[in-house]
């Protein structure tokens, strides 16, 4: 009787398992047919700019200077690339890739783009910021101004591949952009006495390298740990299809299949981030978040996450993006106790739209809300009432059970029912991507503003264009918390 048990539960594994794989092939298989009768792919998706730094370039490049000379070159080659593929007879007015156009990054003389410095007359500490994938430094720009204007010295560091075509992030791999942030480190750490703060901020995919750079200094004494880390949307955590990036990425192989290298073929209006998106992109983010969770496990196992520094992380409920609970998770409940906090944006309890928000992200506030105080601090910002879309900050500090309220001057602007992964570090007014107009009109399309009404699936456009926020209406609260952490620390 055993034995027959034994094997109808070993012929059943086998069935499940099986199926697994035939309904997983298949959804891949139509997937990339699919992917057959999708927009055609631009010059922008094929090309390659040759001089972009990787990390075989080590250590024969290990200056900033340097890295930044071999940036100029990989913009001029770009330049290049534009002028000799630019159409006499049609032209797109939002086509990023064309000179004067309305979405030309350069077309001002100021590629905010590209990396960045910014030194005051006297320095008090100093921050090296990442962007995220497909962005480029423009993103945390307005960050850059509020540190330079606090006395830091700051790095706005573009990572290869980035602010340049789609077409890099489709070759280029994870270890290119660790090496250039070790780089950018190491940099930003000789500008400082020993006893002026150095940070390290990154924002999505440049949170999750800004966790390793800073696991990896624990043990390394040429590089220096910061003193505080900062995070922005960490990318922890990635959704199930970057799990099936690999498998996309080799059926691409085949000339048949070549348009399955891209999980999103768009137009290019954006003039500081990509629409495209390749697997490759997705398949380097997994490999990323994936060596990073298993690093944070095994420290924190072995107790080298003991020196590892405060870290302060800001992060939406609410995530197309990043899976938010794995920043609970695979983050914070590994940390030590040494001065952490999670800083967690509600969804706006206003009005009905309240009804339709998934469950799991109401039992994931739950249980942030109910698991009590342990090793790290919470804040959460939401509603002052069922019905009033001012906001306040719940807090509960580490290792003291309870909220205290605290009331704040931001509201929710209406017809705005969570923020997003992208919107976190642009205030309202910023001139791209601002819900609100900005003070000065720089004659980039406000992308922010965007509404097209008209029937869904008519547009060669992304959804996100349509309806995702993409500006942060209480992004003042974290410059003000960031602001406190650096007079702490000062």
């Amino acid at each position: 009787m055993i034995r027959k048990t034994t094997r109808f539960i070993i012929r059943l594994t086998g069935f499940v398992i099986s199926s697994f794989l035939l309904v997983a092939v298949t959804l891949i298989l139509v997937k990339a047919m699919a992917a057959r009768n999708g927009p055609d792919l631009k010059w922008w998706h094929s090309e390659e700019i040759s001089s972009e730094f990787d990390i075989s370039e080590v250590p024969a490049i290990n200056t900033l200077d340097q890295y930044l000379a071999k940036e100029e070159v990989v913009f001029h080659e770009l330049q290049t690339l534009v002028d000799s593929n630019a159409s006499p007879q049609k032209r797109n007015h939002l086509n990023r890739y064309r000179t004067g156009n309305d979405s030309y990054p350069d077309k001002s003389g100021r590629n905010l783009n590209r990396s960045s410095q910014k030194r005051p007359a006297a320095i008090v500490g100093g921050v090296l910021l990442l962007h995220g994938m497909t962005d480029s430094p423009y993103s945390l720009r307005h960050l850059a101004a509020m540190f330079h204007e606090k006395g830091f010295y700051v790095l706005n560091l573009r990572l290869p591949g980035h602010g340049t075509i789609p077409a890099e992030l489709d070759r280029l791999e994870w270890q290119d952009w660790q090496a250039a942030v070790r780089l950018g480190a190491k940099h930003v750490s000789n500008q400082l006495k020993a006893n002026q703060p150095f940070y390290v901020l990154g924002y999505s995919n440049g949170a999750s390298l800004t966790l390793k750079y800073s696991m990896d200094s624990l043990g390394d004494a040429d590089f220096r740990t910061p003193d505080r880390v900062l995070l922005i949307s960490p990318m922890i955590g990635v959704g199930a299809l970057a799990r099936f990036s690999r498998l996309f990425y080799w059926l691409s192989r085949l000339e048949f299949f070549r348009h399955t290298r891209w999980l999103d073929i768009y137009p290019e209006y954006d003039p500081h981030k990509y629409n495209s998106f390749p697997m490759n992109a997705a398949l380097q983010s997994y490999k990323l978040t994936n060596a990073v969770k298993e690093q944070i496990q095994r420290m924190a196992s072995n107790g080298e996450l003991q020196e590892m520094p405060p870290v302060l992380a800001f992060q939406s409920l609410v995530d197309k993006t990043v899976v938010t609970s794995a920043v609970l998770d695979d983050l914070y409940e590994k940390l030590p106790d040494n001065d952490s906090e999670l800083v967690l944006f509600d969804v706006n309890h206003t009005g009905e739209l309240e009804e339709y928000i998934l469950p799991r992200h109401k039992l994931l506030l739950k249980r942030v809300m109910n698991e009590g105080s342990g090793k790290y601090s919470v804040s959460v910002l939401t509603n002052r009432g069922e019905n009033d879309p001012g906001v306040l900050e719940l807090r509960q500090a580490a290792g003291i059970p309870g909220f205290v309220s605290r009331g704040l001057q931001y509201s929710w602007p209406e017809d705005v029912y969570s923020l997003t992964h992208v919107a976190l570090p642009f205030p309202l007014d910023d001139e791209v991507y601002g819900l609100e107009s900005a003070g000065v009109d720089s004659g980039y399309p406000h992308l922010g503003r965007i509404q097209i009404l008209g029937e869904s699936g008519a547009l060669i456009l992304p959804p996100a264009l349509l309806q995702r926020l993409r500006s942060n209406p209480f992004y003042g609260y974290i410059e003000e918390r960031i602001k406190t952490a650096i007079e702490e620390d000062t």
